[in-house]
Order: C-alpha cells, then structure tokens, then sequence
C-alpha cells in the first residue's frame, strides 16, 4: 500500500461503500454459478433491485445510502460517490478528510450476508469477490482507501484461510459480527472462534463490531412519522451497549490479550457510565472469585477495545474517562446518520472543549494510523484545529438531511 500523503490530518474510521452493480458478475464464473450471481433486476414496477441464488429478494433493497438520497427506484438514480473511488474522493476533499476507512453496505454491515444462501462454494464465491473488488477499485486506486474483508463464518477453517488471504492482499481489518449466535452460529466467546481470534493476534489485525448487529426495540407505533424515524436511528446505538456489554464479560480478551476490537457507529459518551456500571457490578457480586475473570470490564476496553463517534460533544468532554487513545473519529457516509455535507462543523464543534492539541491529533488521526498501522507523511498537513488555543464554532449550516427514509 502506497504512503497517504495527508492534507488535512483526519482520516474517518466508519464508512460505507455501495457495492457496485459488477462486483460479482466481473468476478465470479458465469458457467458455475450462472444466474444465482448477485445482480441487478427489473422489477415489474419500473424498479429495479439486487437478484441473489435465483430470487429477487436479493439484500433487501438497491442501495442503502439515506444520508445521500432518502430513496432510490433505480440504480441510475444511485450517487457514484456512493460506488465509485474516484468520485468519492471529491467527497473526502469536499469533507476535508485524507482517508476513509470502509465498511460494507447492503452485504452486511455486520458481515451477517452471505452467511447461509447457497452452496457453500457460492457464498464463498460471493465473500471473495467483494474482497478482492474492494482492494482492486477501492485501496489499490488510492491509499485514501482502507479496506476491511469480510468473512465464511459459517466453516471456521475456511474463515480463518480468507482472513489470511485477505489480509495478504492489502485489508487492513475484519468485519466481524459481535453476537454470531443471532446468525444461528456459537456464540462470540465459544472456543469455535478461537482460531479468528488467533489469528487477528497474529495478523495484528481488529475486529470491527459495527452497531445493528442485534435487532434494537421499535420506535412506537404510536408515535409521528418523523419521530419514529429519528428514534429509530438513535435506538440502534442502545442495542450496541448490550453487545459491548457481553463482551467485556466474555473472557475472550483475558484469553487473547493481544486481540484488538472496535466498536463502530454507536458514538461513546455512552461509555463512561458503562463501564462504571459494568465494574459495580463486577467487584459488588465478587466476579473475580466466582469466575475465571481476574480484570475488570473497564480495564478490558482500555486494553483491547476502540470507538468511534462523529456528531458528538458529551463523549468527547468524556475522553479522559474514556481514553482519549481509544476514541477515533468517523463521516458515516453514506449512510442516514452522516454529518456529509458538513463534517467540518461537526468535528469543529465536537472538539471545542479540548484544549490539548495533543489530544485533538489523537482522536482526529493518530489513534486511527496506529490501529490501522498506516504509513503515512504529515509534512504537508495544514489543520486549523492543530493551532494551539480556543476552537471557534461557527453558525451551523443550514445543509439539511433527505427528508425521509432515513435509516443507518
């Protein structure tokens, strides 16, 4: 991987790619797995959607990019920033962001697709493709890139065997699923993991836990329209707590030291109190004495875990608490809770009150070029936000959302 030369030192931990119409139809063998391969269909209405193992049903819809466009009929319709690199950088420029680290879109954000449709050679077909596409077009196109595979996690051998090979070819983490027993699999500290996780030790590579992995409790019913949508988006970050939660009570890290874990789109002002609950509970029921857990939860994630945020001033106030080392910042485009088109304002405004410029090239870049293991050259950076003094927060734009729709 090429040296990202960095303008404007922040690079964003939590973005999304549209897998694009041709990521499977260029890579996968038309005589073997003729029209089962995931492409794009006419529907009988004028729409159009994705056709996966000889059904329409495809991933559930076209594109999953509500912070770009609330909705979209037909793929023409479809940003190419959304799909295409070249195109996305501008957006990065626009956004003022040197790097984006990329997770996957209508796949599986949590790599819980191509987990049971089909032969398994079919599905291991369908993983590898997207892997390779997202290091052909996306990281070997620009070090701006930073590409994450997913993973068969249905064969541990065969997990374990594309970990390897995806990390040989340029991928620089693991998408992985932080409750596997929603996908009918063992759960997250069964034994049956532990050559993932022996793996990422060895590879040095994270596992990333992205928010939605379990389904959050509707929004009322009850309520209007536009609160159940707001609602909606927010009540995903709480069901992450309870999957951040059962990890820290897991023993997977006390049995893996080395292994690093993120926890993806579900913000961190909400970690402090937490972590704190957490620890009560651990030394008021005597956990130590009544389990093999000797550390407790809050030294567990200032040892093994990160977070991101991206709109938020409380979890930033909260760093210290936190770990200023363990916070990274993210955009989420394209997703329905991005800051795009004003990503500048946010951050700006999210970083008023930290006064150590230190700690601002920490959680705007540098936790995420060490976690990452970035090679990068900062000589050319010119970041107002690295200017020792007091952060001015201007007005804040009046850029506003697609009005419907929206979802994570």
């Amino acid at each position: 991987m090429a040296t990202l030369k960095m303008k404007y030192g922040v690079i964003s931990a939590d973005d999304h790619v549209q897998e694009a119409p041709d990521v499977w139809t260029k890579r996968m063998s038309k005589a073997k797995f003729g029209d089962d391969i995931p492409h794009i269909v006419d529907l009988p209405d004028g729409s159009q959607t994705w056709a996966l193992g000889g059904t329409s049903k495809g991933f559930g819809g076209l594109a999953r990019i509500a912070g770009v466009k609330a909705k979209v009929r037909t793929w023409d319709e479809v940003p190419r920033s959304t799909y295409v690199a070249a195109e996305r950088l501008k957006i990065l420029d626009q956004e003022e962001v040197d790097a984006s680290v990329l997770f996957p879109n209508i796949i599986g954000i949590t790599n819980q697709n191509f987990q049971k449709e089909g032969s398994e050679e079919f599905r291991l077909a369908c993983i590898q493709a997207y892997n390779d596409w997202l290091i052909e077009e996306w990281q070997d196109y620009s070090p701006r890139f930073i590409a994450q595979c997913v993973t068969p996690m249905w064969d541990v051998e065969l997990c374990v065997a594309e970990i390897y090979r995806a990390v040989t070819r340029g991928h620089k983490a693991l998408t992985w699923h932080g409750a596997p027993h929603i996908l009918g699999l063992k759960y997250f500290n069964d034994p049956y993991w532990h050559p993932v996780f022996q793996a990422c030790c060895d590879l040095d590579v994270p596992l990333c836990l992205h928010s939605t992995a379990v389904p959050s409790l509707p929004a009322w019913e009850s309520l209007q329209g536009g609160a159940r949508t707001a609602l909606s988006v927010s009540m995903t970050f709480v069901s992450h707590m309870e999957i951040v939660s059962n990890i820290l009570y897991s023993g997977v890290f006390e049995q893996f030291p080395k292994l690093k874990a993120i926890i993806v789109e579900s913000g961190v002002g909400w970690l402090p109190y937490l972590l704190e609950e957490l620890d009560h509970e651990f030394e008021e029921r005597e956990v130590a004495k009544n389990t093999t857990l000797t550390k407790k939860p809050s030294e567990i994630f200032r040892s093994n875990m990160w977070s991101t945020f991206w709109h938020e001033r409380h979890g930033i106030r909260s760093r210290d608490e936190i770990g200023v080392d363990k916070i990274m910042y993210s955009t989420d485009y394209p997703h329905g809770t991005t800051t795009w088109p004003k990503s500048v304002w946010c951050r700006t405004r999210s970083l008023q009150d930290v006064v150590s410029v230190d700690d601002r090239r920490k959680i705007l870049m540098d936790n995420a070029i060490g976690l990452y293991k970035l090679d990068v050259d900062k000589s050319q950076i010119a970041q107002p936000l690295y200017q020792p003094g007091p952060i001015t927060v201007g007005p804040r734009p009046e850029a506003a959302k697609p009005a419907s729709g929206a979802s994570v």
